[in-house]
């Protein structure tokens, strides 16, 4: 639902100028100075001063100058992040935390050389890793 203000944007502009104006004022700053510090030329000053149409990147040098842009920015609010982005955030975080079941592997050496094919998840290799020695030819006489 929109809101609307019995504000013209002429009379917006106009207002917003004489504010500036008046913090200039209150600054004890001329045009000149306001400009000077701004970086912007004087007309620029007198037209904003005016409530008459500029460059946002002169207001938002004006309005740095005059100490008011966090003022101004805190008209607009932060915003968090959507609900879109809270779900990839939590799906991301849930599937990092998951971890899939794995073999047992060779914990020294000496058990990796003696049973090379561990590794590699062949049946064989289960058969080696479950008698944890060496079979010898002629072993069961």
């Amino acid at each position: 639902m929109a809101t609307y203000t019995p504000f013209s944007d002429n009379a917006v502009l106009t207002e917003f100028g004489k504010r500036i104006a008046s913090s200039r004022l209150n600054s004890n700053w001329t045009q000149a100075d306001l400009a000077n510090k701004a970086g912007v030329s004087k007309s620029t000053v007198e037209h904003i001063e005016k409530g008459q149409s500029t460059q946002l990147l002169n207001m938002v040098k004006i309005l740095r100058a005059l100490g008011l842009l966090n003022q101004f920015l805190g008209a607009f609010p932060e915003q968090g992040p959507s609900p879109m982005e809270l779900l990839a955030a939590s799906r991301k975080q849930a599937a990092s935390k998951r971890k899939r079941a794995s073999k047992p592997r060779a914990t020294n050496k000496a058990e990796a050389d003696a049973y090379p094919a561990a590794s590699s998840g062949t049946p064989t290799a289960n058969i080696a890793a479950e008698h944890k020695a060496a079979w010898v030819w002629d072993e069961d006489k």
